[in-house]
């Protein structure tokens, strides 16, 4: 019992002493965190653009996408499972920033509430080498377990090509996947 009290206490301590999440709607103040923990629809998608490499990436393990919403986090498993040794699977391109170079800026960030655990949020980014496109997409958020998670992404510009909604085009990867011969 004195253990448990102990720890708990250290751990009290050790949080007393964290940095308070920000919450700035500035574009410079986005923390770098792979588990990214914001007050706020807004703050969570600002989040996801900062410093140093994007969280929820096709290079991470599934269990670490801590980004995605149990809904799509599943449906990325199933991917995961589906894809043949040495294939690319279902991203192409990092599912953040929509892209495998340069450097993402984001540009602008919108919130807007849909329910009382659920917000989009409209995003303007392009990127800081010249002569690449400017990228518009929401991110259809919900609250799970007090965290924001992304359950979906819609792409309203994706430079030359339009995209259906990330989940619709997941599902139907899958079920492609599902219907191919295993080789």
């Amino acid at each position: 019992m004195r253990q448990t009290l102990m720890l708990a206490a250290a751990a009290l301590a050790l949080a007393a002493c964290s940095p308070a999440a920000e919450t700035s709607k500035a574009p410079e103040a986005s923390a770098a965190a792979p588990t990214p923990a914001a007050t706020t629809p807004e703050a969570f998608v600002r989040s996801l653009y900062g410093e140093g490499e994007f969280p929820g990436g096709p290079a991470e393990r599934i269990e670490e996408r801590t980004i995605w919403s149990a809904r799509t986090l599943a449906l990325l498993a199933e991917a995961d499972r589906l894809t043949l040794r040495g294939d690319i699977g279902f991203f192409e391109a990092h599912p953040i920033c929509d892209c495998q170079d340069g450097t993402p800026v984001m540009k602008s960030a919108t919130a807007t509430s849909t329910g009382p655990a659920s917000a989009d949020v409209a995003v303007v980014q392009g990127f800081a080498e010249p002569g690449n496109e400017t990228h518009r997409k929401t991110y259809n958020l919900v609250l799970e377990g007090g965290q924001w998670r992304i359950d979906d992404q819609r792409y309203e510009s994706m430079g030359r090509f339009p995209q259906d909604p990330m989940v619709q085009r997941l599902t139907a990867w899958i079920a492609e996947a599902r219907a191919a011969p295993s080789t």
